[in-house]
């Protein structure tokens, strides 16, 4: 099955302690917002849980940081710009008085 939705400021994500260790992400308040909840069988042993676990959390981290680093290139792009910016500003107000 494969469900999209989008994030905005209102999702939530909550987690459950072992031993139910349940995940369950809602992208918005939206009353009609897919909610996908985790669950591990039963049976599964505590290190394989840790270990998926592990692998979620990974994927997670390379989400963020490619939505950090993307985030720093605009500011560092944006700062370049309102310099330039300035400084264009100050060379024609240094030629308009000479």
């Amino acid at each position: 099955m494969r469900a999209y939705d989008f994030w905005d400021e209102t999702g939530t994500v909550e987690s459950g302690p072992y031993p139910i260790a349940s995940l369950s992400l809602r992208p918005n308040s939206s009353a009609t917002a897919n909610d996908l909840q985790m669950l591990f069988k039963r049976e599964m042993p505590i290190e394989k849980q840790l270990a998926v676990a592990d692998r979620v959390l990974a994927g997670v981290q390379r989400w963020r940081d490619g939505i950090a680093e993307a985030a720093e290139r605009r500011r560092t792009t944006e700062d370049e710009l309102a310099a330039a910016r300035e400084e264009i500003a100050r060379l024609k107000a240094e030629a308009e008085g000479a």
